[in-house]
């Protein structure tokens, strides 16, 4: 009987230190485990906060940026713009970020393709373009990490604007061509048939001689506009306005005495312009043309030229019929006209008032057009004076 107690004794004994040894295994266990966890959760958090760092570092890069720039989560959620996306986006009259893209841009095209855009992720892809309150978009998504992409606006206005009016100027010179190039084929065609007749052979000669002299015309302006396009200007040229303006006024002495137009002139003599002579001449002349090919006869034109506040201005002023308010910001675009069918009777080719525009813009300068009470057209120059007025 005792030895059966001593035997139990060590059994118990024997189990007490067996689950101790088990517990201390589990409690060095636990405190692995804690340690484990304790290490990630410090891991997590610093993560998390360099993370967070990075993005705030990318916001504050991006906002440097001129272009506008979102940071977008693979769900399609704004989580960050840059000051440029807040203003054209007006952001800050809407909920704080992050919001859904579909907040901003609601063109249901476009959202499939963004959409399409962010599953394909980390590929980029270049996205259709958006207009924007005004503005042309081109955008563009990159990946950004695993779970975030940078969506990159480029403005293209100013690129999308210029090929606009690329195709316009193109088509418009290719009508301006096609029109006097048929006519004359037309009447070469008919002196073949019948250049017996002297009538018709008289009028084919003045046809073809019209309309070779407009296309003449024509080119000689496209070739102005190149020039003007591409030549370096003379930081340091400087004329008299009222020596040019003299020599203009007898180039076009043949045009004003046959429709009896009064031509006055006020002038400052110590007036200069920071211009090349030659270019200044072209513009008298191009603009008064304009002016006496609108003056109805025994009309009126001024032309005054005076210095003040640190510029010269020249105003030419006839009493024509003037421009329609609502072409009067478009007549200086390259081959408009207010009426096409009457300019070109008169030889016009919709290129005088560009050429001027984009000459006075070269120097500096200005150009403003006006109507004048009861009719009539101003056209003012406003051109800078040399530092050294002298020459």
């Amino acid at each position: 009987m005792q030895t059966v107690a001593i035997f139990c004794l060590l059994l118990l004994l024997a189990m007490a230190v067996a689950w101790w040894a088990h517990a201390r295994r589990m409690r060095l266990q636990l405190q692995t485990y804690h340690d484990e966890i304790r290490r990630l959760r410090e891991t997590s958090g610093g993560l998390e906060a360099a993370l967070a760092r990075r993005g705030r570092r990318l916001d504050v890069l991006f906002s440097a940026v001129n272009e506008v720039v979102m940071r977008v989560d693979r769900t399609g959620r704004v989580m960050a713009a840059n000051q440029q996306a807040y203003a054209l986006f007006e952001m800050d009259k809407s909920p704080a970020l992050p919001q859904s893209m579909l907040l901003y841009i609601r063109d249901p095209e476009w959202q499939s393709a963004f959409s399409r855009a962010l599953k394909a992720l980390p590929d980029s892809a270049q996205l259709p373009d958006l207009t924007v309150a005004g503005r042309r978009l081109a955008p563009r998504l990159a990946p950004l990490g695993r779970d975030q992409a940078l969506l990159l606006c480029l403005d293209v206005t100013e690129k999308y604007r210029l090929e606009k009016q690329r195709r316009t100027f193109l088509s418009n010179l290719m009508h301006d061509l096609k029109t006097p190039l048929t006519s004359l084929l037309g009447y070469a065609r008919s002196l073949e048939s019948f250049g017996e007749d002297a009538e018709l052979r008289k009028e084919a000669a003045g046809v073809i001689a019209d309309e070779a002299k407009h296309v003449n015309h024509l080119l000689e302006a496209l070739l102005n506009l190149d020039q003007i396009e591409f030549s370096v200007k003379d930081r340091n040229a400087r004329c008299h306005p009222d020596g040019i303006l003299k020599q203009a006024i007898d180039m076009l002495k043949a045009q004003l005495e046959p429709k009896q137009i009064s031509l006055e002139i006020e002038s400052m003599e110590s007036a200069v312009a920071a211009m090349d002579a030659s270019d200044l001449e072209r513009l008298l002349v191009n603009l008064l043309e304009n002016a006496v090919l609108h003056t109805p006869e025994g009309g009126r034109i001024v032309v005054r030229v005076a210095a003040n506040g640190g510029h010269c201005r020249i105003s030419i002023e006839d009493d024509g019929p003037g421009i329609p308010e609502k072409y009067l910001t478009r007549v200086t675009e390259r081959f408009f006209r207010v009426d096409r069918a009457r300019s070109r009777k008169k030889g016009s080719h919709g290129l005088g008032l560009a050429i001027v525009k984009e000459l006075v813009e070269g120097y500096g300068g200005t150009l403003r057009l006006a109507n004048v009470e009861p009719h009539g057209l101003l056209v003012e120059l406003t051109l800078p004076i040399p530092p050294d007025s002298k020459i």
